[in-house]
């Protein structure tokens, strides 16, 4: 996929003044129509902007980048005009690159006034959004995150693939680190948010998963008073949200027209909720919507069941949410797993407040079916592979179990499991945990690779030692084993963090 972004041209003049930038050379008034910080893929009319990582600074790459099209680029290694500068280019000089990348994103997003829909969530964030997308599409037409393109450099080249021709957008926000979302809340500025669930990704960095918890609710920091909280009512920490959210509802309708003067008494009484206290402001101006499948959620699944491939459930809905339009409606999805009835449920309720009827919702969710390494299920001499490689998180491996129980006409049900990375001290009991939870669940085999993942296998025989377990240091290891094992009627789940590259364990029975 390409990198570069497809915009409505912007003059170097009005991206340095965007930035906060000083023309070093070049034409002010050059156009540029896209943005890369990839200095080999580049369109003509590029703005290459290098940025500084761990290990490597880009800005290495600028003489690179001109020769493969680049128009511009931002520097914070020139600071006038020196020898080493192409004189024909445009140089931008600015004081932090990433920075100015991210004032830039700002800055094109609010040329246009189309309403962005925020999705976080420590697990199911692109699945989520892929949905909603999904059923947005029945009528409208939808810019979505590609990719992984949800971070502090990521996110604001997705707000640079705005144009004119789209109606709304449905942006991923993920964060690791305090500080990070309330960053790309002020880029994307969402008028509706989705936070799917609070579980324990990115943990080794910010300790608890209150802290996880405060952090992704800084998402509705750009509301205004009425926008959409759409949060999981069967995650405990975000229950607890939506349920203090329908006291305070119940709190300012007795207070009738004085509710503005008790706000700030509200924000006092908040029980043991840490929230930030711009979070807190925009919290008490908001309308919280649940999702899930206990009777208090304003949109909930009942009569779930599964056939063939497909999961069925009932839609209900509270008086709050207009009942009488779309409650009992029967939805059907072509994929399994509880996670996905969550992800059409809240599909569904974002779909009803940009006013397309469930009748009509339903019909894209039908038709979604799950992106490479996100669940897709393959079949190769009647083994049947559920490849979840992309990622993983101790409640993402547990919804991928679910997914492998439900899956019909299997003979033997074998898990593929590395590493879970980011999860600092708590790594072994989180790695275990998963591994107790299996042993719980009608697993025939349980195969891990990594030295984290070798845990779970503890926790599966400390639990129960009649499912099969193998531990191996690397993919290979385990191919070589499993090459010898699999056969026909066999279904398996391969997951695992990123970095472990378990998508290679696919590869080598369906290449």
């Amino acid at each position: 996929m390409k990198e570069d972004n497809h915009m409505e041209a912007l003059t170097i003049k009005e991206i340095a003044e965007a930035v906060a930038g000083t023309i070093l050379t070049g034409d002010g008034n050059m156009q540029i129509t896209n943005v890369s910080t990839n200095s080999k893929k580049l369109e003509a009319g590029s703005l290459f902007v290098p940025i500084i990582g761990e290990k490597v600074d880009a800005h290495d790459f600028i003489p690179d980048a001109f020769e493969n099209g680049a128009r511009a680029c931002f520097t914070s290694r020139h600071k006038e005009v020196t020898k080493d500068m192409n004189q024909a280019m445009v140089y931008i000089c600015v004081k932090d690159t990433l920075e100015a990348l991210q004032a830039l994103g700002t800055y094109y997003r609010n040329k246009f006034n189309i309403p962005i829909i925020g999705i976080t969530g420590s697990v199911g964030k692109t699945t989520t959004k892929e949905m909603v997308a999904a059923a947005l599409e029945t009528r409208y037409k939808v810019l979505k995150t590609e990719g992984n393109m949800n971070s502090q450099v990521g996110l604001p080249l997705m707000m640079l693939r705005l144009d004119s021709s789209y109606d709304i957008a449905v942006i991923e926000m993920g964060m690791s680190e305090f500080g990070e979302m309330a960053k790309l809340t002020n880029i994307a500025q969402p008028e509706a948010a989705v936070v799917t669930n609070i579980g324990v990704s990115h943990i080794g960095q910010l300790k608890t998963r209150e802290n996880i918890r405060k952090e992704k609710l800084n998402i509705i920091n750009s509301f205004q008073p009425g926008s959409a909280l759409f949060v999981n009512g069967n995650d405990d920490l975000l229950s607890e949200i939506y349920t203090e959210s329908k006291a305070l509802q119940t709190r300012k309708d007795a207070a009738g027209n004085s509710a503005e003067e008790k706000d700030k008494e509200y924000s006092q009484n908040f029980g043991t909720i840490d929230l930030s206290s711009e979070t807190l402001e925009k919290f008490y101006q908001s309308k919280v919507v649940g999702f899930g499948i206990e009777d208090t959620c304003d949109y909930r699944a009942e009569n779930i069941k599964t056939s063939e491939g497909k999961t069925y459930f009932t839609l209900r809905k509270t008086k709050a949410q207009n009942a009488t339009d779309g409650d009992g409606e029967e939805i059907v999805l072509q994929v399994l797993g509880i996670h996905n009835v969550y992800n059409a449920l809240v599909a569904l309720a974002v779909s009803e407040l940009y006013h397309i009827p469930v009748s009509v919702a339903k019909e894209g969710l039908y038709n979604y079916q799950p992106i490479a390494m996100r669940g897709q299920i393959k079949e190769i001499n009647q083994i049947r592979i559920i490849d979840d490689s992309y990622n993983a998180s101790p409640d993402s491996m547990k919804s991928g179990i679910q997914v492998l129980l439900e899956m019909e006409n299997i003979s033997r049900r074998i898990a593929i499991l590395a590493d879970i990375l980011e999860l600092g001290e708590l790594s072994y009991q989180c790695h275990y945990d998963v591994g107790t939870y299996i042993a719980e669940q009608k697993i025939d085999e349980v195969v891990t690779i990594g030295k984290e993942a070798a845990y779970i296998a503890k926790g599966v025989q400390d639990k129960n030692s009649g499912i099969v377990t193998h531990s191996f240091s690397s993919n290979q290891e385990a191919i070589q084993y499993l090459e010898g094992q699999l056969k026909a009627g066999d279904g398996i789940l391969v997951k695992g963090s990123r970095s472990m590259r378990t998508d290679e364990i696919v590869k080598a029975f369906i290449e």
